[in-house]
């Protein structure tokens, strides 16, 4: 939660971001002298595949500006690490994948795919998503880093009906990073995952967590309690309050979530959910403490308060896991 060593992170997170984005033309230029870059292709780039989940996710990108140099691109995979403590962790970036195959499910612009392809030796990455806007930044960044195009493969699918064009059992690992919670079939991706995941294959998903800081103390008390959605349940509230408002955002309490990867033919264990430096460790405990008091909070969310902890490393817990949106899972096809 709120300290003065976490507040002082933050600033200098901002300013590590302005460092990269001010000195990224000059690794550019340097970069021109170290020959071409790679000729990376996209699959079915010009299918027509458009939902109105997929045209969001066109119109939406994490990040929409394209990389300057690859050193902007790897920075930038540090900035994201500090600005999600526990992140790298949680979702074993970027692991020890020689020799495999390594399938990032909703790549988007290539955060994940990138660091696969030049961190975890994996023989070959594949990133697979709805949109071609995002699939065409992860082309350009994985050529400004002068990857093998034999390494990496760039597969558009469709988000109705997710059919990931893979053989049965051909994939050795799986992530998926903030993807299945937007899906209309959530059900259904799972299943597909584990249909192209070998056996004693393994995976890390996440999904947003439902017994989260940012859900009970901004979606419910903020939003709700205190602002614009009171006439909106949570799981409406929250689908607002997320991703700039995208069509599909689901919350899942853990013990839910592990019965649809046990469904879908997984073993799966919670891991805890990493938070954000910003609308979970920027929350201070006298807000907390306001916010449990007040009549008004509904029960759910005045019973997760009471539930809260906070570690000695300053990060909120509930029931012995870390209370931040971004929910871990660690599966194994079986």
């Amino acid at each position: 939660m709120w300290s003065p060593e976490g507040d002082e992170l933050r600033k200098s997170n901002r300013r590590r971001l302005r460092r990269i984005r001010a000195l990224s033309p000059f690794h550019a230029a340097v970069e021109v002298l170290q020959g071409p870059r790679s000729d990376i292709s996209v699959t079915n780039p010009e299918i027509d595949r458009s939902t109105e989940i997929s045209s969001f996710w066109n119109r939406h990108m994490v990040r929409t500006d394209r990389f300057l140099s690859a050193w902007e691109s790897s920075e930038y995979l540090e900035w994201r690490f500090a600005e999600y403590p526990q992140f790298r962790e949680f979702m074993d970036l970027w692991g020890n994948h020689s020799g495999e195959v390594v399938l990032d499910y909703g790549c988007g612009p290539g955060n994940d795919t990138t660091g696969f392809a030049i961190y975890s030796g994996a023989q070959r990455v594949i990133g697979v998503d709805v949109s071609a806007r995002a699939l065409e930044v992860a082309r350009d960044r994985l050529a400004r880093h002068r990857v093998d195009p034999t390494r990496v493969s760039l597969i558009r699918v469709g988000e109705a009906e997710p059919s990931i064009p893979l053989d049965t059992a051909s994939v050795d690992y799986v992530h998926s990073a903030g993807v299945i919670h937007h899906t209309t079939s959530p059900d259904a991706v799972l299943a597909e995952l584990a249909r192209v995941l070998r056996v004693g294959g393994t995976a890390r998903i996440m999904v947003y967590n439902g017994d989260s800081v940012w859900r009970h103390m901004y979606v419910v008390w903020t939003r709700m309690v205190n602002g614009d959605l009171s006439e909106l349940t949570p799981r409406e509230a929250f689908r607002v309050c997320a991703d700039c408002g995208a069509p599909e955002s689901r919350y899942y309490e853990h013990h839910e979530f592990e019965a649809m990867c046990r469904a879908a033919g997984f073993e799966a264990s919670y891991l805890g959910g990493y938070p954000s430096l910003h609308g979970e460790l920027d929350v201070t405990m006298s807000e907390i403490e306001t916010a449990r008091q007040d009549d008004r909070l509904p029960a759910e969310s005045r019973e997760f308060l009471e539930r809260l902890t906070i570690d000695s490393s300053g990060y909120p817990m509930v029931d012995g896991y870390l209370a931040g949106l971004g929910g871990c899972y660690r599966l194994t096809r079986v």
